[in-house]
């Protein structure tokens, strides 16, 4: 990792401002000699040398050693120059031990990302109930998002297990094994990310797909097509540059020892691009529909909805403006296992609340359905959806070239459309519709294309 190039470095007077301590608190303990034994070889020499010429050296006790200035800048510099990585790490372990530093440690970590992935998960379990009860078939829109809530449930579990190797702990009280595996199973939390924030706006995307069906008559459906390329793209390229950001790949996870050769890009410079042009694009996907969605008479309540379902769009926006300021925390760690946990405990939180929002359109219908008095009937000037026969797929993007067709009988008699693949029946039932659980307000939105399309006469 580009951060850890000059990792000997990292831990420099601020990683050995105790190295010293260990001298006097043996010595209250018991011997000079059993102080020095404790130390790495490399310390021995510069522990001395500290302690010589200090104010310290006719007391030698630990309170004058582990608050003298002068001294442990004395011995910083020496180890810096005279130890490993390592062996400053078990010099920063020894001191912080006997000089009875606090351990300090996040154990926010599983309860936050329990938390809020127990959130994504009744959001698609509910969506999934919506699906059943309404009858409505999935779809593509419905995979990506499963394909999104199985990226957070990887992700937390790699973040839990991580925490148990010592995720959120001083590095130097981590054993070295471990630090390595953290920061391994940091590199795939990056690249989870990353993939796990393709299927969300994927699944957005879709999502308006079957609203807003591409097609001559349909500029918005057209730009939702491009805008479903660039996001693959887009983070396709992010997937490969995290992937190759250390040459070789390893150097990633390797680098904090400090004596590893590998090269690796500027990984400021890489995290602040990828944050900046996602949070563009997120605005991009929630400003999409808003001239269509403008233009629409809806009730009060379905207002309230829409705007509830594009609040939680803009919360997601938000999440991400916070996980701005933990990244130079993560590209700049002097103490990586302690220095990341931000990073990732917002990025969690992000994709769950973004695995989250696409499924809100779903609580609606489903209300709907269960409380009818309190969300309003479907008893009439309801749509049922069914897929549209001779669709092959149920659901690709060709059968929207063919939508938007309405058929030439009465309004009032049976008016279909076909969008996203499914079929629109206006009908009179006293059951509750076959609705694909899209959006809080599909139905309304359909409604209101068939008006325009009969005052058009298209």
């Amino acid at each position: 990792m580009g951060v850890f190039r000059k990792a000997s470095s990292a831990f420099s007077l601020r990683a050995l401002l105790f190295l010293s301590v260990a001298a006097a608190a043996v010595v209250a303990q018991g011997s000079l000699q059993d102080a020095v034994s404790s130390l790495p070889s490399c310390a021995v020499g510069c522990f001395e040398t500290a302690i010589a010429n200090s104010t310290c050296a006719t007391t030698l006790t630990p309170d004058c050693i582990c608050s003298n200035p002068s001294l442990n800048a004395v011995a910083s510099t020496c180890v810096k120059s005279a130890c490993t990585v390592k062996d400053i790490l078990t010099n920063k372990k020894i001191t912080s031990t006997l000089c009875e530093v606090p351990i300090d440690r996040d154990d926010d970590i599983v309860p936050i990302f329990a938390v809020f992935l127990s959130l994504a998960l009744v959001a698609v379990g509910l969506r999934i109930l919506a699906r059943i009860l309404t009858k409505a078939y999935f779809w593509w829109d419905d995979l990506c998002n499963f394909f999104g809530m199985a990226g957070c449930v990887i992700f937390t579990a790699l973040n839990i297990k991580s925490y148990y190797h010592g995720l959120g702990t001083d590095i130097w009280l981590v054993p070295f094994d471990d630090i390595t595996s953290v920061m391994q199973m940091f590199f795939a939390d990056m690249l989870l990310y990353t993939a796990t924030r393709f299927f969300i706006r994927a699944s957005i995307i879709l999502f308006y797909l079957r609203v807003f069906p591409p097609g001559a008559d349909n500029k918005l459906g057209r730009i939702l097509v491009i805008t479903l390329v660039v996001n693959f793209l887009y983070n396709l390229s992010f997937f490969l540059v995290v992937i190759f950001q250390c040459k070789p790949i390893h150097g990633f996870w390797m680098q904090w020892e400090g004596h590893d050769q590998s090269e690796c890009v500027n990984v400021n410079a890489m995290a602040w691009a990828a944050a900046a042009t996602g949070i563009a694009f997120d605005v991009w996907l929630l400003a999409l529909p808003f001239p269509q969605l403008l233009t629409l008479n809806l009730q009060r309540k379905k207002k309230i909805m829409g705007s509830f379902m594009f609040g939680v769009g803009a919360c997601v926006i938000i999440i991400s403006l916070i996980r701005f300021k933990t990244i130079n925390e993560f590209t700049r760690a002097q103490n990586p296992t302690k220095d990341i946990v931000q990073v990732c405990i917002w990025s969690g939180i992000e994709i769950d609340v973004g695995v989250i929002c696409p499924c809100l359109p779903s609580f609606r219908l489903l209300l709907r359905r269960l409380l009818p008095s309190v969300m309003g009937t479907m008893t009439k000037d309801k749509y049922e959806m069914d897929r549209v026969s001779g669709g092959g797929s149920g659901g690709s993007l060709s059968a929207h070239m063919h939508s938007r067709s309405v058929t030439q009988k009465s309004y009032h008699d049976i008016t279909e459309a076909s969008v996203g693949g499914t079929q629109f029946r206006h009908e009179n039932h006293e059951e509750g519709s076959r609705n694909s659980g899209l959006c809080g307000s599909i139905t309304e939105l359909v409604e209101s294309e068939q008006e325009s399309t009969r005052r058009h006469g298209r």
